[in-house]
């Protein structure tokens, strides 16, 4: 019997869909793909109406957002602004810390931060450095630079992490408790949680865990500029800022992805200087004979082809799939068709302003680990922008 009503429920909501005039095509390419994948939650909305919901028969549950929080903390940086605890975005973090008063540290700002400018040290991996630290904001404030504050994008949890440490000295409020303040409890987000580290300090690179449904809320919020049943909570200002392209990296607002109407891959010496600690010298000069731009990897692959031996296919395969799409050096062109915030494991909230869709997937790690297949999704995306 609770077969026969999920099945009428999914019905349901799939003949919703359809009238709402989703592309029912691509829409049955992204259940199918989500239920492959072994995912704990698919929501959509459009126009500003659920059409479709399900739960791929699993309970409803919190769900860690992984690296998708940093954008929900984006807001919450912005609402530190327009309530007035913070000058702007351009405010030197020396004011808060004057530790950091001093060389370079001292050009460091709260926008170097949210568009992972800092030229702070970087470990990439969170697990050899941030996840152990005993207290993460004096992890990031002891950090050594690397490069020249503003000069490079670097996604960096560690720098990230500071933004947590921001929000509690000038709010005096932990960054759960502010944002519950100023946005979770007029939105009637009540069942959440946020991870700390072992002094009691809010991640801001991940860690909060939410409904599936809730976290859909965050992205009706930003497709509305900004306003929740018709209060406006953050400036509608505020959300096309956090939207703009960052000078270093295109595709990057202020902790929100950004997907345009055509993305040129570009491989020249500077991407190339980028991905040396990933692979040897033989395989970067492989990387060389693939100097130019292109429209898309699918361009990427073929001139490899064309070129190669499957011994030097295999090499480059290797190397192209052990990068995510922020280590490659994208120039976009058009205009944005979606704006997202994604997390580790395939955590998705995607936002289609001109289509007035938004849509979250979600998994668990469980799910993940025992899923026998790639869960990430990461072509998601690409799909919900034909919608």
């Amino acid at each position: 019997m609770k077969n026969i009503i999920l099945l009428v429920i999914g019905l349901f909501f799939v003949a919703g869909a359809y009238s709402q005039g989703l592309n029912q095509t691509i829409l049955d390419s992204i259940v199918k793909e989500s239920n492959r994948t072994n995912s704990n939650a698919l929501i959509i909305y459009k126009n500003e109406k659920i059409v479709y919901e399900n739960y791929f028969n699993k309970p409803i549950q919190r769900i860690d957002a992984m690296s998708a929080t940093k954008s929900v903390v984006s807001i919450a940086v912005m609402l530190l602004l327009e309530n007035g605890f913070i000058d702007s975005l351009q405010q030197p973090i020396y004011t808060i810390y004057p530790e950091w008063n001093q060389g370079n540290k001292k050009k460091i700002t709260i926008q170097h931060l949210l568009e992972h400018s800092s030229g702070l040290q970087n470990v990439s991996n969170a697990g050899i450095e941030v996840e152990i630290a005993p207290d993460v904001i004096k992890l990031a404030l002891s950090a050594e630079l690397e490069n020249l504050p503003g000069t490079k994008f670097s996604y960096n949890n560690k720098a990230c992490n500071l933004l947590a440490g921001i929000i509690e000295e000038t709010s005096e409020l932990k960054l759960d408790e502010f944002l519950d303040k100023y946005l979770f409890a007029p939105m009637d987000i009540k069942d959440y949680y946020w991870r700390t580290d072992p002094s009691g300090n809010p991640y801001a690179m991940a860690g909060l865990e939410i409904l599936p449904a809730d976290f859909a809320k965050i992205g009706l919020l930003m497709l509305k500029n900004g306003k929740w049943n018709g209060r406006q909570l953050v400036s509608e200002q505020g959300v096309q800022i956090m939207l703009e392209s960052s000078e270093r990296n295109k595709m990057y607002g202020l902790q929100w992805w950004l997907a345009f109407e055509d993305e040129d891959y570009v491989i020249d010496s500077e991407f190339i200087a980028s991905i040396s600690g990933k692979t040897d010298d033989k395989t970067l000069r492989l990387v060389e004979k693939l100097n130019g731009n292109y429209a898309n990897m699918n361009e990427v692959v073929g001139k490899a082809k064309s070129i190669f031996s499957m011994e030097e296919l295999q090499a480059i395969g290797k190397l192209f799939g052990g990068l995510s799409k922020n280590n490659w050096k994208i120039t976009p062109n058009g205009k944005m068709v979606t704006y997202s915030a994604i997390g580790y494991l395939g955590q998705y909230l995607i936002i289609v302003p001109e289509k007035d869709i938004v849509l979250v997937r979600m998994i668990d790690a469980e799910n993940y680990k025992t899923s026998t297949t790639n869960a990430s999704l990461g072509n998601l995306p690409k799909l919900v922008e034909k919608l």
